[in-house]
């Protein structure tokens, strides 16, 4: 394959991870990779074509992300003003094994939000951000 193929693929790879608030860890976790793996698939010192199954599992997350995306567009489409919660922090309990993790990541959740905020500005919606509430016991 050529050198211009791996450099497209790589560089959607990274765009695509970083577009919808996925760390390295977080890919090479669902990806069942390891952290320098992926990195190598990222990077352009490496002359190795990324995995079909990094591709794959990119394509599920950017999916869901764009779902996500669409569902707090249309809950506010329409509305003068909008506002848009982020979590500080992950209300997952401790102890959960790594791909639980990456897959409920607050990472995540904040990029979608952010995308919809600006594709709700484009709509003339005013945004407006606030944080979830910590809970406390």
């Amino acid at each position: 394959m050529a050198k211009e193929d791996w450099s497209e693929a790589k560089a959607w790879m990274r765009a695509t991870r970083e577009r919808i608030g996925m760390t390295q860890h977080d890919a090479a976790v669902l990806a069942n990779l390891t952290v320098d793996m992926v990195k190598k698939y990222e990077s352009e010192k490496y002359r190795i074509q990324p995995s079909g199954r990094m591709r794959e599992m990119l394509e599920h997350y950017l999916a869901e992300h764009r779902r996500a995306v669409v569902a707090i567009v249309e809950r506010h489409r329409g509305e003068e003003r909008a506002v848009l919660s982020f979590s500080r922090v992950s209300d997952l309990p401790e102890g959960l094994p790594d791909w639980v993790r990456a897959e409920e990541s607050v990472k995540r959740r904040a990029a979608a939000v952010r995308e919809a905020a600006v594709l709700l500005e484009a709509e003339g919606v005013a945004v407006d951000y606030t944080y979830l509430p910590e809970e406390t016991e």
